[in-house]
């Protein structure tokens, strides 16, 4: 059996993987709302990536697998053309034909690399994963150990994504995502849409990665921010065959254990990437001098004391207050290197999900945070977090891990 799973291993997974890929989506699609204008379409998104994808994959299996040293070339030639890229962005001008032109030249050259950056990412995360111990039986082939859901990601603009609090207070109670690249003037325009009846607060906002199966993650930021956004949408497809995840939808509570459960997972599953997979010296001093300046402030903090005083204000039912002291700091932090397009009800409701965010203040974060102290291992800790189903569960297994 052994010898017919290695002879065919490469094609049962490209199967497998493509029938989960199907499976995903559809399961995904029920669980979102999807606006009629300027929604995020995922079957079309699928239909337009997926087949170019399995086909390299395929294509994979006659060509042989890269060498480590081709893999390190492609991977810090794709990290490097993303860094200037994005430096590009942060000067571009709509009238200077010359830098879009430049831009477009960059971003072509990063295509020729985005599939093989794919691949090496995710096979050195399925190698993390596998010495992390989460590896998965399946039905049929009880002796066969595999990563499961395999890892799978796709280099992309993830959607934007509209998220809607009440003006009262900050309570997440609508989220949607939204096309791609959308239109300032349209965000703008959906927010005023939503803020019109004078009782909500709207935001519309980029994300740095969806967990559609393959994930979508935005090429941005260094290898390890990269490493643990797709890291942390991995978790989410491997959640979704347990408790914690199949209750995803239930209540924003659940909802933030499970991106803080990711976000702490992905982090440590990057660490340990990096460590066992680090870039050339060279390359990370390069990177590092693509990246942009450090804000003058400390903006956890700043985000953390707004939080504090906006939610005292809201307390007192002072909404008027809240929004003119968010409006006010939101200028005084972008006089400081921290720019961000709103500050508003939503835009806390949103980043409450992440309760180790800067802007939480969720007691959720520091209780996962201890649970994963207490772990051997950021495998034990997911295995540990993945049966969770409430707050509830959390205090208890924190009890539990005290007594051991």
């Amino acid at each position: 059996m052994r010898d017919v799973l290695a002879r065919y291993q490469g094609w049962l997974l490209i199967g497998v993987t493509a029938g989960a890929c199907l499976l995903g989506s559809w399961a995904i699609s029920l669980g979102v709302t999807m606006p009629e204008r300027d929604g995020f379409n995922i079957v079309e998104w699928e239909l337009r990536h997926v087949p170019g994808k399995w086909l390299y994959q395929a294509g994979r299996l006659f060509r042989g697998d890269l060498s480590a040293a081709e893999e390190d070339e492609r991977l810090a030639g794709f990290l490097l053309l993303s860094a200037r890229i994005e430096e590009l962005e942060r000067s571009l001008s709509s009238e200077d034909e010359g830098q879009r032109a430049e831009l477009a030249r960059l971003r072509d050259e990063r295509n020729e690399l985005e599939n093989d950056a794919e691949a090496v990412i995710e096979g050195r995360l399925t190698a993390v994963l596998e010495e992390a111990g989460l590896e998965s039986s399946l039905p049929l082939f009880p002796e066969a150990r595999w990563v499961w859901p395999p890892v799978d990601v796709e280099f992309d603009e993830p959607p934007r994504s509209l998220a809607i609090s009440p003006r009262e207070r900050i309570e997440l109670i609508e989220r949607r995502p939204l096309k791609p690249g959308l239109p300032l003037s349209a965000a703008v325009d959906l927010e005023a849409e939503e803020e019109r009846s004078g009782d909500r607060s709207a935001l519309v906002g980029p994300i740095s990665g969806a967990a559609t199966y393959p994930s979508i993650v935005a090429p941005v930021g260094g290898y390890e921010r990269l490493v643990a956004t797709v890291a942390h949408e991995w978790v989410h497809h491997y959640l979704f065959f347990k408790p914690l995840g199949r209750r995803y939808y239930a209540s924003n509570e659940l909802r933030t254990l499970n991106e803080t459960v990711a976000d702490i997972a992905g982090a440590g599953l990057a660490a340990l990437l990096v460590e066992r997979y680090p870039l050339p010296p060279a390359i990370e001093a390069e990177l590092a001098s693509l990246a942009p300046a450090a804000p003058a402030v400390d903006v956890g903090a700043a985000l953390r004391e707004l939080r504090i005083d906006v939610e005292a204000q809201l307390d007192e039912g002072r909404v008027d207050e809240a929004e003119a002291l968010m409006a006010r700091r939101r200028q005084e932090l972008a006089e400081q290197g921290a720019v961000f397009r709103r500050i508003n009800q939503a835009f806390f409701a949103t980043r409450s999900l992440y309760a180790t965010g800067p802007a939480s203040i969720d007691p959720i974060g520091e209780q996962l945070s201890m649970l994963r102290q207490r772990s051997e291992s950021v495998g034990v800790f997911l295995r540990q977090a993945a049966g969770l189903t409430s707050g509830g569960d959390l205090e208890r297994l924190l009890e539990e891990t005290a007594l051991r």
